[in-house]
């Protein structure tokens, strides 16, 4: 698997063609991507937490 921590792109683009086009595009559908892997990570954040909640035997409570 590889993960990629930060990803910058910049396009130079002149006038109504193709690559214009594509750029919106890209820039559109990159902020939709981005957003929804921040998150992911949140919720699998929350995942961890929530299941270490279960693990706390910082309770003091004496075992059964």
């Amino acid at each position: 698997m590889v993960t990629i921590e930060h990803l910058e792109v910049q396009f130079d683009v002149a006038g109504e063609g193709d690559e214009k086009v594509f750029a919106e595009y890209f820039a559109r559908f990159i902020k939709q991507w981005n957003h929804l892997q921040k998150q992911e990570t949140r919720l699998q954040d929350r995942l961890r937490r929530d299941q270490k909640i279960g693990d706390d035997d910082s309770s003091g409570g004496a075992e059964c």
